[in-house]
């Protein structure tokens, strides 16, 4: 089944205000480019469940996010304008925070339809006093006590890969972070890919893929989808120059009316910024191909 369609439509399809939206990502691989489009179409009171991602950064500046799952956020409103500038419309999300060990174990549970998964971890921090989806309770197989975190089932998941077929069965390679426990406990999934490819790479390869194409609901081609997060194997990334450039309030308002709502999709943007930028910025960003070893993994039938 043919998956593929645009950012838009993907975007007006299955994102809903008031969903809960998974984002992957994790430093590496954001989904960036589904980020402006979610602005551009007006979808705001999202619950965001993510995991050091820069992106949703631009989703709290906007005043689109109600309440935070998060495994670690690096930004705060002393160092970020974008925090700041939510804190100062009144529109700061609340946080519900976790450890990265804490939340890939509430996603899993999501995944596999439990409604929570014994962790040992949390036990013994003060995250319980924060964190009411962090309990103990009794073991029944010792008799003593263990910790427990209930799950996350997001309305909506969405990540970058490297490459997938039209049907939606995309392989991912590099960190993972929690983007397998998270796109697979989510309802709906969105993938955004560097390229599209014929399911014959997916099948000959097939330990890479993140998720099957049978749980996916759409699948958006975006070159460069990641920027200004790198992607391994097809380029680095400059998300502090991204930070300076939305640093400050003029800085900001440039930005967000020049190329995000002054747009209309990733690629328009792409340009805009290589005009900005110069192809000498972008040429940084080119990465030394070094091929892994081959991995048999298949058969071909002699005649």
């Amino acid at each position: 089944m043919n998956r593929v369609m645009t950012m838009q439509e993907a975007i007006s399809r299955y994102v809903k205000s008031g969903d809960l939206l998974f984002i992957g990502g994790m430093q590496h691989g954001e989904p960036f480019a589904a980020i402006p489009e979610i602005l551009r179409q007006r979808i705001d009171h999202l619950k965001l469940v993510s995991c050091l991602t820069i992106s949703t950064t631009l989703l709290i500046a906007e005043g689109r996010v109600d309440k935070y799952y998060s495994g670690y956020y690096q930004q705060d409103t002393k160092r970020s304008y974008l925090m700041s500038r939510a804190k100062q419309m009144g529109t700061y999300p609340v946080f519900q925070e976790y450890s990265h060990f804490g939340i890939a174990q509430a996603l899993l549970a999501g995944q596999m339809g439990v409604s929570f998964l014994p962790i040992r971890s949390q036990v013994g921090s003060d995250m319980l006093k924060y964190n009411p989806e962090i309990k103990v309770i009794d073991d029944p197989y010792t008799g003593g006590k263990i910790g427990a975190v209930g799950a996350i089932v997001p309305d909506v998941g969405i990540i970058h890969v490297q490459r997938c077929d039209e049907n939606g069965n995309a392989q991912r390679y590099g960190s993972l972070g929690v983007d397998a426990e998270g796109i697979n406990a989510s309802r709906n999934v969105i993938i955004t890919t560097e390229k599209i490819v014929d399911s014959d790479v997916i099948r000959r390869d097939p330990n890479r893929t993140i998720i099957p194409g049978y749980r996916v609901s759409a699948v958006v081609e975006q070159p460069w989808g990641a920027f200004p997060m790198h992607l391994a194997g097809c380029y680095s990334g400059d998300w502090p120059g991204f930070l300076a450039e939305t640093g400050s309030e003029d800085k900001y308002d440039n930005f967000m009316e020049k190329y995000i709502y002054g747009v209309s999709d990733w690629n328009e943007f792409m340009e805009l910024w290589r005009e900005f930028k110069g192809e000498e910025y972008f040429k940084r960003f080119e990465v030394k191909l070094k091929p892994s070893d081959p991995i048999y993994s298949g058969w071909e039938e002699k005649g």
